[in-house]
Order: C-alpha cells, then sequence, then structure tokens
C-alpha cells in the first residue's frame, strides 16, 4: 500500500517540532517574524541610548576640563580689575550651572595644592572666595528655580482662573436655569395648590355621598335581611305546593287512567256497535245492488220489447215511470 499523505493543514502549516521534541527539549522553535523585529528594534534602542550616554559623559569633561582651565587662569593672575573679577565670576557661575556643585568641590581639591604657591591670594582667602562663589551660585539657582516654579504655578493658577471662570459661567447658566426652573415650578405649585383646594371640595363632596350611600347600604341590607326572611318562607311556602302539586298530579293521574280507561271500553263498544250497523247497511247495500241489477235488467228486456212493436199498436194515453235508484 502507498504511505499516507500529509494532512493539507501540516503541508499549509509546517510543524517547527514534533512532540518528542517538545518532551526532551532538543529543539528550539524558530523565532516568528515579529520577535526578530522587536529584538532588532530593542538593539537599535539600545545602541542610541549608548551613544547618548558617551556623547553626553563626553561634554561634561570636555566642560569640566574647561572650568579647571578658567579656574587656574583666574587663580594665578596677580592684578584683575573689578571688570575682569565680575566677569570671571559670571563666567564661573554660567560654568557652575552647567557642571554643578560636585565638579567645583573636585576642581578645587586637586588645584589647591598648585595655585597656592603661584597666587597672589592665600589659601583662606581662596576658599572665602569660592564659599562666596558657590553661595551666590546656590542662590541663582534657587532663584530660578523659585522663578520656574513660580511660573509653573503662575500658569496652574491661570488654568484654575479660567476653569474657575468656565465653572462660573456654566454655574451663572445652571442659575439662570434653575430659576428659569423656579418660575416655572412656582407656576406649577399655585397651579398644584388650587387642584389641591378643588379636589379637597371634590372629596368632601365624595365623603358626602359616601355617607349617603352608606346610609342606603345599610337601609339594603336591612331590606335584604327581609328579603331574604321572605324568600325562606315562600321556599317553605312552595315546597308546600309542590308537594301538594304532586298528590294531585298522582290523583289526577289516577282519575286520568280511571277516565281513560272507561272512554276506552265506551270506545270499544261504540266502535262493535258501528261495525254492527255497517255490517247491516252493507248487507241492506247489497240487497238494493241486486234489486237494481234485477230492474235494469227488466226495463232492458221492456225497451227491447217496446222497441220490437210498430207504432200504431201502441196506445196513445202509454207512460212509462222508472223507478228511482
Amino acid at each position: 500500500m502507498e504511505a499516507k499523505k500529509d494532512h493539507w493543514v501540516e503541508k499549509l502549516f509546517s510543524p517547527h517540532f514534533s512532540a518528542q521534541d517538545f518532551l526532551e527539549q532538543a529543539h528550539k522553535p524558530e523565532a516568528s517574524a515579529s520577535e526578530k523585529l522587536a529584538r532588532e528594534r530593542a538593539k537599535r534602542v539600545e545602541e542610541i541610548y549608548n551613544t547618548a550616554v558617551k556623547k553626553f559623559q563626553e561634554e561634561k569633561k570636555l566642560k569640566a576640563k574647561r572650568f579647571n582651565s578658567s579656574l587656574i587662569v583666574s587663580d594665578c593672575e596677580p592684578k584683575l580689575t573689578e571688570e575682569s573679577k565680575t566677569h570671571l565670576i559670571t563666567k564661573r557661575e554660567r560654568n557652575n550651572a552647567c557642571c554643578g556643585d560636585a565638579n567645583i568641590s573636585f576642581s578645587t581639591e586637586e588645584c589647591s595644592k598648585d595655585i597656592e604657591d603661584c597666587c597672589v591670594w592665600n589659601k583662606r582667602e581662596l576658599v572665602i572666595l569660592r564659599q562666596e562663589m558657590t553661595r551666590k551660585h546656590c542662590e541663582g539657582f534657587s532663584q530660578r528655580m523659585q522663578l520656574s516654579a513660580m511660573k509653573l504655578e503662575l500658569a496652574d493658577i491661570k488654568v484654575r482662573c479660567k476653569k474657575a471662570e468656565e465653572d462660573m459661567e456654566n454655574m451663572e447658566r445652571k442659575l439662570a436655569k434653575s430659576r428659569r426652573e423656579t418660575k416655572c415650578k412656582v407656576v406649577l405649585l399655585e397651579q398644584t395648590q388650587k387642584d389641591i383646594l378643588k379636589k379637597n371640595l371634590e372629596l368632601r363632596v365624595l365623603k358626602e355621598e359616601l355617607e349617603e350611600k352608606s346610609l342606603n347600604v345599610n337601609n339594603l341590607n336591612r331590606d335584604l335581611l327581609n328579603a331574604r326572611k321572605e324568600i325562606q318562607e315562600l321556599s317553605q311556602r312552595n315546597q308546600d305546593l309542590q308537594q301538594e302539586l304532586k298528590t294531585l298530579k298522582q290523583d289526577h293521574e289516577l282519575t286520568s287512567m280511571t277516565a281513560t280507561e272507561k272512554a276506552k271500553l265506551q270506545f270499544e263498544l261504540e266502535i262493535k256497535k258501528l261495525h254492527r250497523e255497517i255490517d247491516t247497511c252493507e248487507k241492506e247495500l247489497n240487497a238494493e245492488k241486486l234489486q237494481h241489477a234485477r230492474d235494469l235488467k227488466a226495463l232492458e228486456l221492456l225497451r227491447k220489447h217496446f222497441a220490437s212493436l210498430p207504432l200504431s199498436k201502441l196506445p196513445n194515453n202509454f207512460h212509462i215511470k222508472f223507478l228511482d235508484s
């Protein structure tokens, strides 16, 4: 026999591994296209993040070097004018804003020993100067932070004011609507009060009618009791009358039966008498029929006889009398 063909589902969706491979965990299924795309996207994001971190670190190092060099130059100059000092202070503040307090402390610790011998100011004065610069920088930074916080708070207050204005407008609209509704409700309340007064009058009339109806009902109940008593009496009387009627019917049936029996006997006697009379009449009729037949024969003979005679021999005063049948 030919080998069994694969099912069309297995041909269309070929399995990555068998059940035995799944149990033994010897086969790793191939990743789908969506998984590959997700992995590649994660790798690209990781590379972008790493390059950004490296770039930021390099920029931070360059800024630190620039700050250290400017600080060394400012400390080594023997005589500086007031304008150059203020310029350096502002420049140092900008550098401090970029690099932070950690870079200042780090740079001062490294350069304090090298600068102490070649600088006009001594170590204590440099420490005081740096402390003042740090304090000014902190104050400026705190003021900038306060300014930004104030700006955010002002924007928030503006938003809340705008929202409060909108809420106020909505409340005014709702108040106007509620006033209109209140007017309508006042009118409705007045109308309902009028309706209530009218209904109270109707209720009084209905109560009076109810009292009258209750009196009528009581009277009707009394009449009903009397009628029930009368009905009971009439029913008892009806039963008595029915009993009397039953006895009368029985008596009537007996009398009618006797009368019918008598009538039947009399009728039978009359019928017998009529039968006898009919028999006698039939006998007489038969006798008359025989006599009539005889008379007809005799008449026929006479006709024939006279028909055969000549006319001259007939008497003048000859009359024929026919018998009535």
